[in-house]
């Protein structure tokens, strides 16, 4: 009879190294299987004693190493780490692993090689994040472990004309300024990812003097440097777009904290001010703002990311466009023309406005309006009409401007109309003491919408009057907005509608009245008395909605910024949709970027971007104006029209009706449902 010997050596070679599964003509299992003897008498046949079994060593636990690594990406560097497995087998001793799995807990801060283990920072982004790994174990288990990488941005701006050696002025102690010398970005503020970088405002300073603005988030530096030149300095910083970008995306949950620092020429000393702190919130506000700039007289459109205004529509008949709003797609601009007689037309904004006049949808002289609101499938517009005391609503086709019979009575003495998301009801301005211009009484409504062109019996859902005790008091509701999800209202409350000469604060309540707050936050406190016109953006960005609204506030210094002038701006403030019931859910604004700070902006419209044309880069199809994105002959993914054997589902262009799928109508070049 053979004996077995322990063969640890040859079960490892198994294991790791995948070589034969027999070693001097002893099978892995133990004796030959095949040596079996006979009692003689017929009987049944025995194996032979093959010795004590032998079972191969597995994992029983598997760790990282390393356990923790840091890694410092300068000026945008992608520094590397390769992390290793270790594996304690059975029989109590280790080896490397050779057949890991890896993979990160959040793909933000860089990538790993699945079967190396070879993590490459991105350079972008700073913060922690898990390197995860898995082992198969014994019985068919799965052994996991995980370790902990981090990268740390670092970024060193020096701005035209800062000498190369400016950040050694700033090595000796620094000496604490108490008065507050930041005034922009605001203490608090909470911005989207995507904005266009802030333009830092401070207000001391001398020709010659050097600053060190310098950003800091737990794993993201940014230090800029900017020398003092002169009379047309302004006491401000752009920030670097890419060391902007970086501090968006690092450490997203924490804030951001700007210190300034200042080298005075004329002693050599570094004089700091009180920091101030703002964050960024998990967010992208895409689409485009639309808005009236009043110098200019016109229309203008910043999209998002940007800091340019377009002049899109420079010509529109009659002179200007004002009293405007947007379709829910974005692709179509209402808006009353010139003074006077106040026609309104409607514009394809994916069309070229460029023209003298610009191309509307019907006539310009063929009906009259002030304030227009769209209805969710873009088939009806809501408008306000009538002079005086005693406007009325009324429904119009927005591609025929053709008024629409409506089943029932719409309201008169009704203006400032907003229609909701889900298109069942809409809010306007009630009983009023002028169309809107000037109107210093109003109270806010609903108009059930409880069919298709049909209305249900006015509804009063705020009176004015309850908070005439507030700050500012007044009777004057103005410019009700619905939420993306319906089911709340932000209005502007005060001593009359007009944002230039008038008192007004922002409030929130449910689209049934209750549970009014005023937004402190977003307003600028308490006190504030100077905010008009909020209006919700259609996006729902998770955490947050985000209204667009008017201040009077002083936006930065008075060199690159407002102080001093009381000029309408626009600005952008999030509202947390989990806050409780009484509790102001909005965040300290920012102002909105693009803006000329030498005119008086008003009547902000937050709106997605108008659809691509055919042959233009897209994602999915309705980014698209012909309804399909589809590779070209090189396989770039663009717009097209869809093919003409396949129906046109809803939101996508059409000739006739019959090009839509079934329930669909073709209204406007659009497959549309009915409202339900």
């Amino acid at each position: 009879m053979r004996h077995v010997s322990t063969r640890v050596a040859l079960f490892l070679c198994l294991i790791f190294a995948g070589c034969s599964a027999s070693s001097g003509g002893d099978t892995a299992a133990g004796a030959g299987s095949d040596d079996l003897t006979s009692d003689g008498g017929g009987g049944a046949a025995t194996a032979p004693d093959s010795g004590p079994a032998v079972v191969a060593a597995t994992f029983t636990s598997i760790a990282i190493e390393p356990a923790m690594a840091v890694l410092e990406s300068v000026d945008g560097s992608r520094p590397e780490q390769v992390f290793s497995v270790i594996g304690t087998l059975s029989d109590g001793t280790t080896t490397k692993v050779t057949n890991p799995t890896f993979s990160l807990s959040s793909l933000a801060f860089g990538a790993i090689s699945e079967s190396s283990g070879k993590f490459i920072a991105t350079g972008v982004a700073g913060g922690e994040t898990q390197v995860l790994v898995e082992v198969p174990g014994g019985n068919g288990s799965v052994l996991q472990a995980e370790a902990t990488v981090r990268v740390r941005l670092e970024r060193l701006v020096l701005t035209p004309g800062v000498a190369a050696d400016a950040p050694g002025k700033f090595t000796a102690p620094a000496v604490m300024d108490a008065a507050p010398n930041l005034v922009y970005p605001l203490e608090g503020a909470l911005m989207p990812q995507n904005v266009f970088p802030a333009d830092v405002q401070w207000l001391t300073g001398n020709a010659g003097d050097v600053f060190e603005i310098r950003f800091e988030k737990p794993n993201a530096l940014v230090r800029a440097f900017v020398q003092h030149s002169g009379a047309d300095f302004g006491n401000h910083y752009l920030v670097d777009i890419n060391a902007w970008r970086a501090l968006a995306q690092s450490d997203a949950d924490a804030p951001a904290v700007v210190r300034l620092r200042r080298w005075d020429q004329a002693s050599g000393s570094v004089i700091e001010s009180p920091t101030v702190s703002f964050s960024f919130a998990r967010a992208a506000l895409t689409g485009s703002v639309y808005y009236w700039d009043i110098a200019a007289g016109r229309i203008l459109r910043i999209d998002d990311g940007t800091n340019v205004a377009t002049d899109f529509i420079p010509n529109p008949s009659q002179g200007c466009v004002g009293c405007h709003s947007v379709s829910p797609s974005g692709r179509y601009m209402a808006g009353r023309l010139g003074g006077g007689e106040n026609y309104g037309s409607v514009f394809d904004l994916t069309t070229d406005l460029t023209a003298n006049p610009a191309p509307a949808k019907f006539s310009t002289n063929q009906t009259k309006w002030w304030f227009s609101s769209w209805s969710p499938d873009e088939t009806r517009m809501v408008v306000a009409r009538g002079n005086g005391r005693g406007p009325s609503l009324a429904f119009i086709d927005p591609m025929s401007g053709a008024d629409i019979a409506v089943t029932g009575v719409l309201p008169s003495n009704a203006t400032q109309p907003s229609w909701s998301p889900d298109g069942k009801e809409i809010a306007y301005v009630a009983d009023g003491n002028n169309w809107g211009d000037t109107a210093t009484a109003g109270d806010i409504a609903i108009l059930p919408v409880t069919g298709v062109d049909t209305g249900g019996a006015k509804q009063t859902i705020h009176a004015a009057s309850t908070l005439a005790m507030q700050t500012p008091g007044g009777n004057t509701d103005s410019y009700p907005s619905f939420a993306p999800d319906s089911r709340t209202i932000t209005f502007t409350h005060g001593t009359g509608v007009r944002s230039d000469n008038k008192e007004a604060a922002l409030y929130l309540m449910g689209r049934d009245g209750g549970n009014v707050v005023r937004l402190d936050k977003a307003c600028g406190g308490a006190a504030s008395r100077n905010n008009y016109q909020s209006r919700f953006a259609p996006f729902d960005t998770g955490d947050h909605y985000w209204i667009s609204f008017l201040s009077r506030r002083e936006y930065g210094n008075a060199q690159a910024g407002t102080q001093g002038t009381t000029r309408q701006q626009i600005w952008v403030a999030a509202i947390r949709k989990n806050a409780k019931p009484g509790e102001d859910p909005s965040e300290v604004g920012y102002w909105l970027p693009g803006q000329r700070t030498t005119s008086q902006n008003i009547s902000a419209y937050w709106a997605p971007r108008p659809c691509r044309k055919d042959g233009e880069g897209c994602s999915v199809g309705s980014e698209c104006c012909g309804g399909d994105c589809r590779p070209d002959a090189m396989g770039a993914l663009v717009c097209a029209p869809p093919p003409p054997e396949e129906c046109r589902m809803l939101g996508q262009t059409c000739s006739t009706t019959a090009d839509c799928c079934d329930g669909l109508s073709c209204l406007g070049n659009v497959c549309v449902a009915p409202i339900q």
